[in-house]
């Protein structure tokens, strides 16, 4: 094999293949306690599902589909490989321990293998609507990388495994295996769930999948009142840079629009005018309270976001430095048996009040400087006194001995005069020090005095504000911050997808559920009439010894609750002897 590869080491040094991308850089990757309030906070107002208006026009350039960004990575092979989330140049730990043949052999062999898997992967991006197929791949592998059919055909079925290829919602080349590998039921209709059941589907297995509600789509709900419509769960699209949905949103044309980065703060002012509506129809009265409101400003709204920020980074430190990430029943910090991990809620709550005891601490020692220094002034003052009352007594000493009727003096009368008029210029040099530092004193008294500190580390509306950032960071994370692991809440940061956010131009759930992912399911997984409608297909256990009866109707499977209180050998039990009796 290495013979034949011979002749690549210096086409690689050249890198003169056309398909290849060199220098690919990737945006710089954003601080992980960095939370940018533009992508989920402003998300679109419910919006018709009838025919699109006129739109502004400063929101053209929000309403880019193609990120140029995205276009750039999904060039090459390189930007394959990165959309793929896999690293161009090497191996990962799974393709190793997949092919320890190639991982534990000739550097050259690495290169080729490398070079096939991303080949594959870029075909597959720029037509992932239809199948891809090893017989179609074959001949679009340059020479000599094609010689090697088999090391292919290995490499297009561990990316087909893995779902790197073959995902999603495409046209498939080969029909469906008829023989089933096994049977598999997916809890949830979610689409989590359902991409996993299409995915196992693929493979040949028979997949059934139980759902608790009505609906199915899981935290992707649509709301629909008249010609209006909304999403009520997931809804932006956090970048297509290594993002699947980039993949899916061509599979089923999905329309992505930027989110605006501008997002401005409101604030009520606190007046409220109630305001009396009288419906005749209904004879009855409606009080509607109409609060007016104003944009906060600019530098109140950063000043606010960058404490936030700090207060992150404080928690950050916290955790990762201090490894304060455990609290007994004591209060105090360390990982023991009866410890409980710190939430992230927890940590700011905590970081505000040093915060705040900080602002305190402060405050007295501005006070305190301010009484050192009106301990100066006075010590000064008593001093400058002093010396007054020594200069007027040296003055008047002086005086008398120049006004002696004497005409003549001797040498001794000479030297006291002199001995008294230096002294006056001493004590008036002192004097002048002395004024000196009392203009200085009183000058950083009034500047102490002048910019007091805060009395408060924040005030009821930056707080309001504040509170707006810890709600946008709740959303974000689809729980409130009681429930997040100071510790673990970001670990998800080295894996972020690049790129503007986005969201979904009509719905998501109407284009990832109803008209899409939904249809291609339904036949298969529901296919099998061997349940009758309304009857139970299984009891599945739950905590705290309630369960939840399972029952079939019309093309999915609800899972409707009922206390039935049976040890979960008895379900397994249930399952295999396939008992079917009606739900009452």
């Amino acid at each position: 094999m290495e013979e034949k590869y011979n002749q690549l080491e210096d086409e690689n040094a050249s890198d003169t293949s056309e398909k290849s991308k060199t220098g690919l850089v990737t945006p710089e990757k954003k601080a992980s306690i960095e939370v940018k309030k533009e992508s989920e906070s402003t998300v679109p107002a419910p919006v018709p599902s009838v025919s699109k208006t006129e739109v502004k026009e400063e929101d053209d350039q929000d309403s880019d589909h193609e990120d140029p960004h995205v276009k750039e990575l999904l060039n090459g092979l390189e930007g394959a490989a990165f959309q793929s989330r896999l690293p161009f140049d090497k191996l990962t730990s799974t393709e190793a321990a997949c092919f320890p043949d190639i991982a534990t052999g000739p550097l050259q062999t690495q290169k080729v293998f490398l070079h096939i898997r991303n080949r594959l992967l870029q075909i597959w991006l720029e037509n992932p609507k239809q199948q891809l197929i090893i017989e179609n791949v074959l001949p679009q592998i340059e020479s000599p990388y094609n010689s090697d059919t088999v090391l292919a055909r290995r490499i297009h079925a561990f990316l087909e495994r893995h779902g790197f290829v073959n995902f999603g919602v495409f046209k498939r080349l080969k029909p469906l295996p008829t023989k089933k590998l096994g049977k598999v039921i997916v809890i949830g209709a979610g689409i989590a769930g359902l991409a996993a059941a299409q995915q196992m589907q693929q493979f040949g297995l028979e997949v059934t999948v139980l759902e608790a509600r009505d609906r199915v789509g899981g935290r992707i709900a649509t709301f629909r009142k008249s010609n209006y419509i909304a999403d009520l769960g997931a809804m932006v699209v956090t970048g297509l840079g290594g993002n699947p949905v980039t993949t899916l949103s061509k599979q089923i044309n999905m329309e992505l629009h930027k989110i605006r980065q501008k997002c401005p703060l409101y604030e009520s002012d606190g007046q409220t005018k109630y305001i009396l509506l009288l419906y005749i129809i209904k004879f009855d009265i409606v009080i509607i309270n109409i609060v007016s409101i104003e944009m906060v400003p600019k530098d109140k709204d950063e000043m606010v976001e960058r404490e936030f920020n700090r207060l992150l980074e404080a928690t950050s430190y916290l955790s990762h430095q201090l490894d304060f990430n455990y609290i007994n029943s004591a209060g105090s910090g360390g990982q023991g048996s009866n410890a409980r991990p710190v939430s992230l809620g927890q940590a700011l709550e905590w970081v505000i009040r040093l915060q705040e005891q900080g602002v305190k601490q402060r405050q007295v020692a501005h006070l305190r400087s301010v009484l050192s220094l009106q301990g100066r002034l006075i010590t000064n003052q008593h001093r400058m006194i002093s010396i007054m009352d020594r200069l007027m007594e040296l003055n008047k000493q002086y005086k008398e001995m120049t006004e002696s009727k004497l005409q003549t003096r001797d040498i001794t009368q000479e030297f006291v005069l002199r001995s008294k008029l230096r002294d006056l210029h001493n004590a008036c040099k002192e004097w002048d020090q002395l004024s000196d530092q009392q203009k200085e004193i009183e000058a950083k008294l009034q500047e102490l005095e002048a910019s007091p500190p805060s009395d408060v580390y924040l005030s009821s509306k930056d707080r309001q504000i504040l509170d707006w950032h810890f709600a946008n960071l709740e959303f974000a994370n689809a729980t409130s911050l009681s429930n997040l692991s100071l510790k673990h809440w970001d670990q998800d940061d080295d894996f972020e997808f690049t790129g503007s956010h986005l969201t979904v131009e009509a719905i998501l759930g109407e284009y990832l559920v109803r008209q899409n992912l939904w249809m291609y399911l339904e036949d298969a997984l529901f296919a099998s009439n061997e349940i009758p409608a309304d009857h139970v297909v299984g009891i599945f256990g739950m905590r705290r010894r309630r369960f939840f009866v399972v029952r079939r109707q019309l093309d999915i499977v609800y899972v409707t609750t009922h206390r039935v209180f049976v040890e979960f050998v008895e379900f397994i039990l249930f399952l295999r002897i396939s008992m079917k009796i009606v739900l009452l």
